[in-house]
C-alpha cells in the first residue's frame, strides 16, 4: 500500500435544502435551530480521498474541521464515509463567524506539515460564503503545486494528473506530489454515510475516545483554540506568534510547531 496520507478539509454549513432567513438586525442569517450538514463540495473531496484509499493509492485519510463543537457531527459523517481519523479544531461559537479562508488555510498548513500529508483535498468552495480561496491560500503557504476545480483526478506514482474545468472547457495538468487539489461538482458522486457506520464510530469513541485539555500557563494565557480528534489531540496555544502544540494519545509524544499569526 502506498505511504501517501491525504488531508481532507470538511466544513459545517447550513444544509443546502434549508430556506435561508436573514436576522432582523441584518447582521447575518439565522443559524439557531437550523439544520446543518457537510458542505457538498467537501463531501466530494472526502469521497475522492476514500476512493483513492480503496484503490490502495492512499494509506490514510484524515478529515479536519474548524469551528464550534457541533463540527464533530460533520467529522462523524466523514468518518462514516470512510475517513480514518478526524481532527477537530475547536473555535468558540462567538468567534466562529470571524473564521475565514486565511485562518483556515494557516491551520491546514500546520496540520499538513505535522501529519506529513502528501495530498490535501478540499472542496473548491463552501456554499455559505462562496469564497473559493482556502485551497489556493493553503497551496501558497505550503509552496505546493495546486489543481483547482478538479473534475477528474489520477494518481501515478509521485505525480497527480488533474482534469480541471475552466471557462473554455477542460484543462489537464500534471502535478508533482505533495500537492493541493480542490474538488468540483463533477469529480464524483459521494456515497451516503450509513447509520451503521456512524454507530460504529460512536461505539469506538465510547471505548477509546477521551477529551484532551489544551495546556495553559501564566505566560501563554488561555488557549486560543482547543482541538480534539480520535486518536490524535491537537491544541493551538497563543505564545507570541501562534504556536501549534500537538500531543499523541497513542505514543505519549508531544512537539511544537510554529503556526502563522492568526
Amino acid at each position: 500500500m502506498a505511504e501517501l496520507r491525504a488531508l481532507v478539509g470538511v466544513k459545517r454549513v447550513i444544509d443546502y435544502a434549508v430556506k435561508i432567513r436573514v436576522k432582523p438586525d441584518k447582521t447575518g442569517v439565522v443559524t439557531d435551530g437550523v439544520k446543518h450538514s457537510m458542505n457538498p463540495f467537501c463531501e466530494i473531496a472526502v469521497e475522492e480521498a476514500v476512493r483513492l484509499k480503496e484503490k490502495k493509492l492512499v494509506k490514510e485519510v484524515i478529515a479536519v474541521s474548524c469551528g464550534p463543537k457541533q463540527c464533530q457531527e460533520t467529522l462523524r459523517t466523514a468518518l462514516a464515509m470512510g475517513a480514518d481519523r478526524g481532527i477537530h479544531v475547536e473555535v468558540p461559537e462567538s468567534e466562529a463567524e470571524r473564521l475565514g479562508p486565511l485562518q483556515v488555510s494557516r491551520v491546514l498548513t500546520a496540520l499538513a506539515q505535522k501529519e506529513k500529508a502528501g495530498l490535501v483535498l478540499l472542496g473548491k468552495q463552501a456554499i455559505d460564503d462562496d469564497c473559493n480561496q482556502t485551497g489556493q491560500m493553503t497551496a501558497a503557504m505550503l509552496d505546493w503545486p495546486q489543481g483547482t476545480f478538479a473534475s477528474k483526478l489520477t494518481l501515478e506514482g509521485d505525480k497527480v494528473t488533474v482534469e480541471r474545468e475552466i471557462d473554455g472547457g477542460l484543462e489537464t495538468i500534471r502535478l508533482k506530489l505533495p500537492a493541493v487539489v480542490t474538488a468540483d461538482l463533477r469529480l464524483n458522486e459521494p456515497r451516503y454515510a450509513t447509520l451503521p457506520n456512524i454507530m460504529d464510530y460512536e461505539a469506538a469513541r465510547a471505548l477509546g475516545g477521551h477529551e484532551s485539555q489544551p495546556p495553559s500557563s501564566p505566560v501563554c494565557g488561555p488557549p486560543a483554540f482547543a482541538c480534539s480528534s480520535l486518536p490524535l489531540y491537537l491544541q493551538l496555544v497563543p505564545i507570541g506568534t501562534r504556536t501549534c502544540f500537538l500531543s499523541s494519545s497513542n505514543h505519549g509524544e508531544s512537539s511544537t510547531l510554529k503556526l502563522f499569526p492568526l
